[in-house]
């Protein structure tokens, strides 16, 4: 949990760090160029989680598992390395062709952009490198370890930034600062690794398991599926808006942090169940629990976030103004609104994706996920064509619309060890809290556009 609050707090406090000494051009463009992590990551496949899983596994199975790890962490790597790989190629190609999706980017603009991209891409390639060790520490149940790394290196981040533009630096400085720090996680990662576990040194000296290998790849690639689905989802929107309307790129982005943020407590809070849910599915006398535990967990899942959406619908001018200036509230308002809403509502059926993916079944609900995301990106493209920003807003709440009503009605039934009566869960955990605040929303939402 402490890490989700950690990261929360660096989103918020980036760009109420910078928004004020870019110009609005620069800014819609930094936050463009910080899209390169997003893609980036892509390439890691959800290697941490595969890791922490399989590293789990061996750590219960007793000695003969332990035995395993070093085989388990070296294979890791390599599939690490090579997605490092394929991901530099992948940064030196969007370097190339990535400005030239927005017109509206002035000429004088484009060699900041292309320098840009490159910093926030080459940190983002040493991510991939730091995803095996946080994996192990996450499967062994040392969240703490990782999870303190990851917040020192985050906060160092924004302090970084935050001297860098005390000092009136421009925004290729302030991103080789950003980069520079944000790549200490690798090395700091490996150096916790290497002191805080006894068979450390034995990962180096061990035989290559292709088996192994080819069981992390395995498990990554349904996870890939998931990863794509949500990069049209929570991506995608920004490049649409600004290839469509570019001045609104940075309000969109602003909106679009706050959203990620505000749902992301959300994956803090979280962040036991997928353990948990592990734990009682390994044992077959606790499995039966499964079902319970997901229909208590969503029920409150579901109040909590439409809660939080009627709290941002009436607060969001005062946390508009505390946060980055009164000058965003009419602008970022309403998009803010719209995409709090939209997370909200996909995010309800976000105890069933942990679940999913601490049973293993996952691979049962990929069809939902890429009917989600094509959704998503289609009704954005459509809508933002007719009403700029606003209407790619709208766009990801129909995707999310799409994606929630996906999950209950073609996944449900496919996953009887969680959900073995889906009418029950879809009415009790879904449907019952939805009509009780769909009223609420509609008033609070018709007055903020009106």
């Amino acid at each position: 949990m402490t890490g989700g609050l950690a990261t929360a707090g660096v989103n918020v406090l980036l760009p109420a760090v910078v928004v004020h000494h870019l110009t609005a051009e620069s800014f819609s463009v930094w936050n463009l160029a910080l899209q390169m992590a997003v893609y980036v990551n892509l390439l890691s496949m959800g290697l941490q989680t595969a890791t922490a899983r399989a590293v789990a596994h061996a750590a219960e199975a007793g000695p003969s598992g332990q035995t395993r790890l070093p085989v388990i962490v070296h294979a890791a790597r390599s599939i690490a390395q090579g997605a490092s790989g394929v991901a530099v190629l992948m940064v030196a190609l969007l370097v190339a062709f990535y400005p030239l999706m927005f017109p509206s980017v002035s000429p004088g603009m484009v060699s900041d952009f292309r320098f840009t991209l490159a910093l926030f891409g080459a940190a983002a390639v040493t991510q991939i490198m730091a995803q095996v060790d946080m994996g192990v520490f996450q499967g062994l149940h040392r969240n703490s370890v990782f999870v303190g790394t990851q917040m020192l290196v985050r906060l160092l981040t924004v302090f970084a930034v935050w001297l860098a533009v005390q000092l009136q630096q421009p925004m290729v400085i302030l991103a080789a600062v950003m980069a520079a720090a944000t790549a200490l996680l690798w090395p700091a990662m490996r150096t916790v690794f290497v002191r805080g576990l006894p068979w450390a040194s034995e990962v180096a000296t061990a035989v290559l398991d292709r088996a192994c290998r080819r069981d992390l790849l395995h498990y990554c690639g349904s996870l890939s599926v998931w990863s794509v689905c949500m990069l049209l989802v929570n991506s995608a929107g920004i490049v649409l808006v600004g290839r469509m309307d570019f001045v609104m790129a940075g309000p969109y982005a602003i909106a679009m942090t706050a959203a990620t943020v505000l749902v992301g407590l959300l994956g803090a809070v979280l962040s036991p169940l997928m353990t948990t849910a592990a734990a009682l599915n390994a044992n077959p006398e606790t499995r039966s629990q499964l079902p319970a535990l997901l229909t208590r967990s969503t029920l409150g899942v579901a109040v909590g976030l439409n809660l939080l959406a009627l709290f941002v619908n009436v607060l969001h001018p005062w946390i508009l103004s505390l946060w980055v200036g009164e000058s965003f509230v009419s602008s970022t308002g309403p998009l803010l609104v719209v995409l709090v809403m939209a997370h909200c509502l996909r995010n309800i059926g976000a105890p069933y994706a942990l679940m999913l993916l601490a049973t293993g079944l996952h691979k049962r609900a990929l069809i939902s996920a890429v009917f989600e995301g094509v959704a998503n990106l289609l009704a954005s493209i459509v809508m933002g064509f007719y009403w700029g920003a606003l209407g790619v807003a709208f766009g990801s709440l129909l995707g999310s619309l799409v994606g929630i009503v996906g999950m209950f009605a073609m996944n449900a039934h496919r996953t009887p060890e969680l959900t073995p009566q889906p009418v029950r869960i879809t009415f009790f955990a879904f449907v019952g809290p939805m009509l009780v605040f769909a009223p609420l929303h509609y008033v609070a939402l018709e007055r903020v556009l009106n």
